[in-house]
C-alpha cells in the first residue's frame, strides 16, 4: 500500500474511532437523563427516562382523592405523555448533534419528528450518485 493511501486509511480509522467515542458518550449521557412534567393543576408529576419510560409518578397533596377515577386517570396519562414528548424532543435534539455538518434531516428540527419527511430524505440521498462521473449518466441503454 502506498504511503498516501496508508495515511488516508489511518485518518479514516481515526475519524471512525472519534465518531464511535461521540456515540458512546451520547449513549452514556442519555442513559442518566430524566425528564419531568407536572400537570396543569400541579397535582400530578411524572418523570421519564430518555427513552420515555416512566420511572417515577407522584401525586401532590390529597386533592386527587376528590377526583373521579376516570378524571384522575386522564390527568395521569396526560402528564406522562407530556413528559414523554419532552424527553423525545430532548433526545432527538441531542442525537442530531451527532450528525455531520450539512447532513440535515427534514422533519427533525427543534426535536420534532416527521417520519415521512425523514424517509423521503433518505430515499433521495440513496438515489443520488455517489461519484461525480455518475451524475451525467442516465440509465444504461438496452441492447437492441
Amino acid at each position: 500500500m502506498s504511503a498516501p493511501m496508508e495515511e488516508q486509511l489511518e485518518s479514516a480509522i481515526a475519524e471512525l474511532r472519534a465518531e464511535q467515542e461521540k456515540i458512546n458518550g451520547f449513549a452514556a449521557t442519555m442513559a442518566g437523563k430524566t425528564t419531568e412534567a407536572t400537570s396543569r393543576n400541579r397535582m400530578v408529576s411524572a418523570k421519564v427516562d430518555s427513552q420515555g419510560k416512566l420511572v417515577e409518578l407522584s401525586l401532590k397533596g390529597n386533592r386527587y382523592r376528590q377526583l373521579a377515577p376516570a378524571e384522575l386517570s386522564a390527568l395521569v396519562v396526560e402528564t406522562v405523555r407530556k413528559a414523554q414528548d419532552a424527553a423525545a424532543k430532548q433526545t432527538m435534539a441531542a442525537a442530531l448533534a451527532l450528525l455531520p455538518d450539512g447532513f440535515g434531516i427534514p422533519g427533525t428540527h427543534a426535536g420534532e419528528r416527521d417520519l415521512d419527511a425523514m424517509f423521503d430524505a433518505a430515499i433521495r440521498l440513496a438515489e443520488e450518485p455517489i461519484f461525480a462521473d455518475e451524475a451525467g449518466r442516465g440509465e444504461p441503454e438496452e441492447a437492441a
